[in-house]
């Protein structure tokens, strides 16, 4: 039986920022998943979560071996003409407390699955696993009174309900009125795929290999165009060194017939190899590769003004949709997760849902509106030390109840070493 302690509550949307707040929310609370697809599927490639991130992953018991998570030693940046322009050794544990990590997306998903879902015994933690309702879709959310029309006809009540429904929400026009329209199309398309190890080593392309090499630093290797069309070509190893994943980044006005799909529209190689003609040729040899190319339209949202109305709040690409160019989305993610435990705690009430919601947007929504902020910024700078110039603030966060702390003492929610 729930003791008086424990909240009902539902969850829509099992992706990176759903499955993770689950995991957070299971050890006090009944947790359930609604999830549209019928299984868990994922699509996209790899993400790399920052030490910001990371930092609360090892909090949760995340296994990093299961993922097959990479930490990051070293950046490399070129212009299209060939010329690195710059190069930093990292040691983000020393710097920032945690490794900043490449992961594949589906194994991360999966890893975050298991967080949420797995027997308590094995996770080492008290309370439930989430329950995951596949194939439900919500229809309708009543964000005042916590429930939700299931596509069934089913009327289910919560006392918490948190929408991580992803950039297209229902639920967030609900929350902030005219809002529901707001992740727009950003004016740039990505070409997402993967090279798998074996097809590099058939190729004979060693340059190419040494990206793969798990005896180097793990390297983030980025081909700025650093022109008027803002074209790049970022390069990391995932799956522990065994795939090379790529993100190419492109306006859609260069585009033959620019895609209207957030996530699952085929990519053209040959559009893609004479997009980017005039970069150098160790990166054409990796585009003529590639295959199962996806075409990913970037989405770009305005900071809101609000995450929360009732028993109900936004978290995920549901409260802060940004674009790649700083590789904070998942990151960001992370921290709404962690946000949760504010819900944790003897303190926790079904009738206190609102205020703590009110505690969570006065940390969450300045943090993540900042974030969006630097990542447009990003887009328009024209030299690698530009574009890393937002990394310390990007990469320092305090955690939820410290900021909440802070904030109240009347201190700055970031504060650096």
């Amino acid at each position: 039986m729930a003791s008086e302690n424990s909240l009902k509550v539902a969850i829509i949307g099992g992706g990176l920022a759903g499955t993770l707040a689950a995991r957070v929310l299971r050890e006090q609370h009944e947790v359930t998943i609604y999830e549209r697809d019928s299984c868990l599927l994922e699509v996209g490639a790899a993400i790399n979560i920052g030490p910001n991130g990371v930092k609360i992953l090892d909090s949760l018991g995340f296994d990093r071996d299961r993922v097959g998570s990479i930490p990051v030693g070293q950046t490399l940046t070129w212009n299209k003409e060939g010329v690195l322009t710059h190069e930093a050794d990292l040691n983000c544990r020393e710097e920032y407390g945690a490794d900043w990590l490449f992961n594949h997306r589906a194994d991360l998903r999966e890893e975050f699955f298991r967080l949420a879902a797995a027997p308590s015994a094995e996770l080492k933690v008290q309370g439930s696993p989430a329950a995951v309702r596949y194939g439900t879709k919500v229809i309708d959310v009543d964000v005042d009174d916590g429930s939700l029309t299931l596509n069934n006809g089913e009327v289910v009540k919560a006392d918490l309900i948190v929408a991580a429904d992803g950039i297209k929400s229902l639920v967030r026009g609900a929350v902030v009125q005219d809002a529901d329209d707001s992740a727009r199309p950003s004016g740039f398309s990505a070409f997402r795929f993967t090279i798998h190890r074996t097809k590099l080593e058939k190729m004979g392309y060693n340059e190419c290999l040494a990206a793969l090499d798990a005896e180097r630093p793990a390297c983030l290797r980025v081909v700025f165009a650093f022109d008027a069309s803002k074209r790049s070509v970022v390069s990391y190893p995932c799956r522990s060194f065994q795939l090379l994943n790529f993100v190419c980044i492109v306006p859609d006005s260069m585009l033959k017939e620019p895609t209207t799909e957030s996530w699952s529209a085929a990519g053209d190689r040959d559009e893609l190899v004479t997009l980017f003609a005039d970069f150098p040729s160790w990166v054409l040899q990796n585009l003529e590769l590639a295959d199962n190319i996806k075409l990913w339209q970037l989405r770009d949202q305005d900071p809101l003004p609000t995450y929360v109305r009732g028993r109900t709040v936004l978290i995920g690409d549901a409260a802060h949709a940004m674009t790649p160019h700083q590789g904070q989305g998942g990151t960001q993610a992370v921290e709404d997760a962690e946000g949760f435990r504010l819900f944790l705690g003897s303190d926790v009430k079904p009738e206190y849902v609102p205020e703590i919601l009110r505690d969570f947007d006065r940390v969450r929504r300045p943090r993540a509106s900042q974030i969006q902020l630097n990542t447009r910024m990003a887009a328009e700078k024209r030299s690698a030390e530009e574009v890393y110039s937002f990394a310390r603030y990007n990469w320092t966060y305090p955690g939820v109840k410290e900021g909440l702390r802070r904030l109240n003492a009347g201190e700055e929610l970031i504060q650096f070493k």
